[in-house]
């Protein structure tokens, strides 16, 4: 962010002239010049008053600070830096230059060095009002968040309405993975101010990929949009809201259930059908960002003290990158010849309870015997695959919903599940392939044309094809909440 596009904390009372920078300057008019400039934001005017001023002063920490401050403010910022340091080291006690010097610092990306400065500044009784709003911003740029936590709880309590400090607590806490506290501040942020668009980006992010409230989120998604529908970040919360969207078409698709063998004299009991298998996105490395905060002058007593607000905050995360275009190699295995399918269904069933018993390690153990005993058991690999993914293994998971379909090359919820696990993989043309497989056998998959008309969108190049899945898609489900910014994209992409 440039200094020239930043409010400045302050005036200055000629008080301070003789109370905290020593003796009276012998370059007075030049210094009330300069300071006529600074007050009318003419800070290259002002720049060569307070040099003059600075010869016959020699050592003047207050005009190094305004020096400083008007260089930064013109851009100038290894030259304001100096400024700023010399007029510390001539006046360690001198709070305004020590201020400014940190949030330089903290925009140059200099964090230490800014925790170390404003940690003294908040502990000075002329400390301006937002320095634990500051010393917080500069303890996440170095991922202290306990610490962070800290400074914005202090400024909390003489500022209690602060919707920025609130935000930065809410992604202090998402960062420290105390998600349901994180909630709380950003629903606290929403409800101080119920147009502060960033706290609803974050707290959909949030819901969506930490809470897993994916209703919830759709609703935050579209506030953010409502209030900034000119965001640079509108294209990226759409594909969320599409993405989840098709997560939730997802997990309508049934897993295979337990199957009764045939009847002997006395049958088993039916055992419970297991959970639909609804595959989740893996959590975003990136935690929701804070948005820049506003400054607001401060004016301390006795004397006013003259800062530049060089506000920092984290910045929101640039867009993400298009998907790796990964090759999945095929599995050579090209039959699978049936076995003793009785004893596999007893090991099928046996896998079932133990899964709906939370017993993940064991229903493996059941699925795998089920499998030795019938190589061809396409429902077992099915219900292994959706374990093994939901365990975190991503590589057996996606060997064994392919063996699924080699089992039996009609099974469309493995291949749907399989695709969706595809594309989470970055594998992006094999996903599409086995979308395009789907639609091929039944063109009234809707949740398979949402996902097409997703894959096919990422590249302007098939956009065409991104056209034909989205309006197929509208066909089927033309009152879904994602229509509208479907019709959207497709009006801007003609």
């Amino acid at each position: 962010m440039d200094f020239s596009t930043r409010k400045l904390l302050g005036l200055i009372l000629l008080a301070a002239l003789a109370s905290g920078c020593g003796r009276k300057p012998t370059g007075e008019e030049h210094f009330a010049k300069g300071l006529a400039c600074y007050k009318e934001n003419k800070f290259d005017k002002a720049i060569p008053h307070f040099e003059d001023a600075l010869i016959p002063m020699q050592t003047n920490a207050l005009a190094l600070n305004f020096l400083g401050v008007c260089r930064l403010q013109e851009g100038e910022m290894e030259a304001g830096l100096r400024n700023l340091q010399d007029a510390v080291r001539l006046d360690p006690n001198y709070v305004p230059a020590r201020y400014n010097l940190a949030l330089a610092q903290l925009e140059r990306g200099q964090a230490d060095d800014a925790v170390a400065n404003l940690r003294q500044v908040v502990s000075s009784s002329a400390a301006p009002a937002d320095s634990h709003y500051q010393l917080g911003l500069a303890y996440m740029r170095v991922s202290a968040w306990g610490q962070a936590e800290e400074a914005f709880k202090r400024h909390l309590q003489s500022n209690p309405n602060s919707i920025n400090t609130l935000n930065c607590l809410g992604v202090v806490a998402a960062r420290k993975h105390e998600f349901p506290q994180a909630k709380h501040w950003l629903e606290q942020c929403i409800a101080t101010d119920p147009k502060f668009a960033t706290a609803y980006l974050n707290l959909a992010s949030l819901e969506n990929h930490q809470l897993g409230q994916k209703k919830e989120a759709l609703a935050h998604y579209q506030a953010y949009i409502d209030l900034l529908p000119k965001s640079q970040l509108h294209e990226d919360v759409r594909l969320a809201m599409l993405q989840i969207h098709q997560d939730m078409l997802v997990a309508t698709r049934q897993p295979a259930h337990a199957v009764e063998p045939p009847k002997p004299a006395k049958p088993p009991e039916q055992p419970p059908s297991p959970p639909v298998e609804t595959p989740q996105a893996a959590p975003k490395s990136a935690a929701p960002q804070p948005e820049p905060a506003t400054s607001k002058p401060v004016t301390p007593a006795p004397a006013t003290v003259v800062t530049a607000s060089a506000v920092s905050a984290t910045p929101t995360p640039a867009p993400p990158q298009p998907p790796v275009r990964k090759v999945r190699i095929p599995l050579t295995t090209k039959t699978l010849k049936p076995g003793n399918h009785t004893q596999a269904l007893a090991y099928f069933n046996e896998g079932v309870a133990l899964q709906l018993q939370n017993k993940p390690a064991n229903a493996v153990a059941n699925y795998t015997k089920a499998i030795t005993a019938d190589p061809a058991f396409a429902k077992a690999y099915y219900n292994l695959a959706i374990t093994c993914r939901n365990a975190g293994q991503i590589d057996r998971a996606l060997d064994n919903y392919e063996l699924a379909l080699i089992a039996d090359p009609n099974y469309a919820d493995a291949r749907f599940n399989y695709a969706v696990l595809l594309q989470e993989q970055g594998y992006s043309d094999d996903a599409t392939a086995q979308f395009e497989r789907i639609v091929a056998g039944n063109p009234n998959d809707a949740s398979t044309h949402l996902s097409l008309g997703n894959l096919y969108s990422r590249d302007r190049a098939t956009y065409a094809r991104a056209r034909e899945h989205y309006q197929a898609f509208l066909k089927l489900s033309p009152n879904s909440p994602l229509a509208h910014d479907i019709r959207r994209w497709l009006d801007q992409n003609r």
